[in-house]
């Protein structure tokens, strides 16, 4: 019989904290109880970013691969804000999302909007999605340059294309938690840095750099604590860190405009 294959699960994350009491507690359980997960031999990273810089989720998922892909197989990239019900966390050949049920709709900005986005989940490749490690090499993993809000995902998807790797997918049950949505103003139209970050998105499909050189291989970030999550009822043993970064490297000057106007707009988060 082979060697299990072992699942990392990075967590990028920054001033969530209510968010993160509920993940925490809840994914322990749900490895230690789920009839299909509860042996998958697995670890989780939560990467959290300093203050000081645009929140960058890409080179946040790039920094927690490169730290635990050692001691992996296959990846999770996982946001804080999705709690899985029912779902398959086991080995994949190919890069694959998890979640369907329960990203469906959601509000743009609870308490302040009544306004709400709708994913078209057969092209959805956010909030849980698996890698195998080296699929994610040959993409170069996620690009860095995604400063503020959005499209990373979709970037990543792109160099899996044009590397000629397949994708798959699941359609797991989630309990989405809410929280305002960077990428759009209150009024449902999308904020100044969702555009920024689109408009650099499709130029860089049009220059044809769908595989480009930034990513895993130019990741750069410097460790400033490491420490384990204890477990205070343990059901089953995993290692969980929460390790945070630095990140190098700042937003373009398209990017630092549309950070700037979103601030200064009211209900933006």
């Amino acid at each position: 019989m082979g060697r299990t294959n072992r699942l990392l699960i990075v967590v990028p994350y920054r001033d969530r904290a209510v968010h993160l009491a509920e993940f925490v507690p809840h994914v322990r359980a749900y490895f230690a109880r789920d009839k299909l997960d509860r042996a998958i031999d697995y670890r989780v990273l939560v990467v959290e970013q300093t203050p000081g810089l645009p929140f960058n989720g890409g080179a946040l998922k790039n920094a927690g691969f490169l730290i635990g892909a050692s001691e992996s197989d296959y990846t999770c990239f996982h946001d804080v804000d999705y709690l899985p019900i029912w779902a398959d966390y086991s080995w994949v050949d190919v890069p694959t999302p998890l979640v369907w049920h329960g990203a469906e709709v959601r509000p743009v900005a609870p308490g302040q909007s009544n306004c709400y986005v709708r994913h078209d989940l057969r092209r959805f490749f956010g909030a849980a999605v698996i890698v195998p490690n080296e699929a994610l090499r040959t993409a170069n993993g996620y690009s860095n340059l995604y400063w503020g809000w959005g499209y990373e995902d979709e970037d990543l998807k792109a160099r899996f294309l044009a590397a000629g790797i397949a994708l798959g997918r699941r359609k797991g049950t989630y309990r989405a938690l809410d929280h305002v949505n960077a990428g759009y103003l209150a009024t449902g139209k999308p904020s100044a840095i969702a555009e920024a970050n689109r408009a650099f998105f499709e130029a860089r499909q049009a220059a044809g750099i769908a595989t480009a050189s930034d990513g895993l291989s130019t990741a750069a970030f410097d460790i400033v604590e490491r420490k384990r999550l204890a477990d205070p009822q343990p059901e089953r043993d995993a290692a969980w860190e929460i390790v945070t970064v630095s990140l190098h490297g700042r937003p373009s000057a398209a990017q630092a405009r549309a950070l700037a106007f979103d601030s200064a707009s009211v209900g933006v988060a």
